[in-house]
């Protein structure tokens, strides 16, 4: 039985979330679905055999996913007959991730734009009514970096989450694309500073360099020893 001053709480949280939303006045920024049902709930929690944070299932029977802060968040019962789609289905997903090698203690509730997933890690947890901490997976990297406490937590921080967790990691490697355009731009800066008398010469911003490497070192990746 769920206990009703924490299920308060969570509905002041997610309320407090959605505010924070309407406030900003951008439509884009967010599209979060209808309510989902309890037996949604409960049949997603069937399929992948556990009990989903109780912040979550208080979250889903408000809103059953959709999109936050460039954030994709999952649903249950989103998947369709009609289509190949899973519309962010959390059961579906979680499924297929299991037999691509997704450890069964994580269950992924939402993703970033870049793909990668956060996780709620539901080894520590001793039951269906405690809440389980939040992991990050960086799927280029191949990383799994502890974001949030709880669900609750990581509403209040998502504008800011995914940001703070990037300059935790620090700079990433270069893919071979990138790699390659570095080189291209170098290039022509050699050539137009070869062309450039050295009185008009000027120090580069260490700013500017940092806002054009995008926070990625630019060392060629094909050198790079690969992760096991």
């Amino acid at each position: 039985m769920s206990d009703p001053d924490s299920d308060a709480d969570f509905q002041e949280a997610i309320s407090a979330f959605v505010t924070r939303l309407e406030e900003l006045g951008e439509p884009d920024l967010y599209d979060l679905r209808p309510p989902a049902s309890e037996e949604q709930v409960a049949s997603a929690e069937e399929t992948l055999s556990c009990a989903l944070p109780p912040s979550f299932r208080a979250f889903l029977k408000t809103h059953n996913g959709g999109s936050a802060w460039e954030t994709s968040l999952y649903g249950v019962g989103c998947e369709s007959e009609d289509d190949d789609e899973d519309h962010y289905d959390l059961a579906v997903l979680n499924v297929r991730g299991r037999q691509e090698g997704l450890p069964e203690h994580l269950v992924g509730f939402a993703a970033t734009l870049n793909g990668d997933v956060w996780c709620f890690d539901i080894s520590d947890v001793d039951g269906p009514e405690e809440e389980a901490p939040i992991v990050l997976i960086d799927v280029q990297q191949g990383q799994i970096i502890p974001a949030a406490s709880g669900f609750v937590t990581f509403l209040h921080r998502l504008p800011d989450l995914e940001q703070e967790l990037a300059e935790a990691r620090g700079p990433h490697p270069m893919t071979v694309e990138e790699w390659e355009d570095f080189l291209t731009r170098e290039r022509a800066k050699l050539r137009q500073l070869s062309q450039t008398p050295a009185r008009k010469l000027r120090m580069p911003d260490p700013e500017e360099v940092r806002a054009e490497l995008a926070g990625k070192i630019p060392v060629d990746p094909r050198h790079l020893k690969p992760k096991t």
